[in-house]
């Protein structure tokens, strides 16, 4: 190649001279410059690989469709752009990606109210750096119509399936208060969530408290003898991100890009649906009429607003009503807040009052 280029710059500069060869030389130059340049930008990097080196990081989900934002991204591409390499591991419930967070098998996890509350009376360590989903509708109490349930009054002295420790728990519990019963007037099973459809078909419970998508696959395996329970709007469920309070001290760039990638991902859910809607049946394999059902359920945005805190303030408050703690004292939740990447991302969408 060296040979060539000399040969070319050889007779591009014979019967040339003065001030011509000049300007033809200063040309070559930088003909010459351009062309090192853009080899030395592919020389480091093999093929499908970024210019630049992605930095690694750990995400626990949980396999819900409050979790669709982070399905997305991966699919589109959206991490790999931020340069970000990263390893996905599902788990049943937010609750179990928390506990996934604890245990060091990742490094950031989403998480429901309900653990973040839970953990808040026994450990400081971590923190919350985002909402990115939310939904009044996401939890749904079904029961079976051979139990004899048809209104919420109907679930006194009742089995009720239910995930302990998560929002499916708490969910139930605001629920009973709305139609004027309390925890003690049912009798708690604890299921995991993806078992509870086949747990109601086979009258292992008279009724399950089951989030999206075992809610539809719930009435898809009962059919007629399935009846969803209004819940009106009595709780907001949101979805969030936690990584320790370390992670997010020695890694606020990995943060900062998980968040812009997540952002990058809701504009692509409220600009693509029905692109949107065929990658998550495809990803949960189910008919993209059940996804399309449940779409409009859901609110895709990052986010860190002063309800947040004022919903756990009432998870909190029901916890240590109901004996789940024996703490006496609610937490601040403001010490379990990380502000600062969001509020390098999208400051405007931060309302917490500080």
């Amino acid at each position: 190649m060296q040979k060539m280029f000399l040969f070319f710059v050889k007779k591009s500069l014979i019967g040339i001279g003065g001030k011509n060869k000049f300007f033809v030389c200063t040309r070559i130059a930088l003909i010459l410059l351009s062309l090192v340049i853009i080899m030395q930008s592919f020389m480091g990097c093999k093929p499908g690989e970024s210019p630049k080196s992605l930095e690694k990081v750990r995400l626990g989900f949980s396999k819900s469709f409050l979790s669709i934002p982070v399905y997305i991204a991966k699919e589109q591409g959206y991490f790999f752009e931020q340069g970000l390499d990263v390893a996905l591991t599902g788990y049943g419930s937010g609750k179990l990606a928390t506990k996934g967070l604890f245990a060091g098998e990742v490094d950031i996890s989403t998480v429901a109210d309900m653990p973040v509350v839970f953990n808040s009376f026994k450990r400081q360590d971590f923190c919350i750096f985002s909402t990115f989903a939310d939904s009044y509708s996401f939890i749904k109490i079904i029961g079976h119509k051979d139990s004899g349930i048809k209104t919420g009054l109907d679930l006194k002295g009742k089995k009720i399936g239910v995930n302990i420790g998560t929002s499916s728990h708490f969910f139930l519990g605001m629920f009973l208060i709305y139609n004027r019963l309390s925890i003690s007037d049912v009798e708690l099973v604890n299921i995991k969530v993806v078992d509870m459809p086949a747990a109601l078909k086979n009258n292992e419970v008279d009724a399950v408290s089951v989030w999206l998508p075992y809610s539809q696959e719930t009435h898809r395996l009962l059919q007629d003898n399935a009846i969803e329970l209004p819940s009106s709007e009595i709780y907001r469920a949101t979805f969030n991100f936690a990584a320790h309070k370390s992670f997010a001290k020695d890694h606020p760039e990995i943060l900062k890009k998980l968040l812009r990638a997540i952002d990058r991902s809701a504009e692509f859910i409220k600009n693509n649906k029905e692109k949107s809607q065929e990658l998550i049946a495809k990803n949960f394999n189910l008919n993209k009429e059940i996804v399309s059902a449940a779409w409009n359920d859901f609110d895709f945005n990052i986010s860190l607003d002063q309800a947040l805190l004022i919903s756990w303030d009432e998870v909190a408050r029901w916890t240590i009503e109901n004996k789940f703690t024996n703490s006496k004292k609610i937490p601040n939740y403001l010490d379990f807040i990380y502000l600062d990447a969001l509020d390098a991302v999208k400051p405007e969408l931060i309302t917490i009052i500080r």
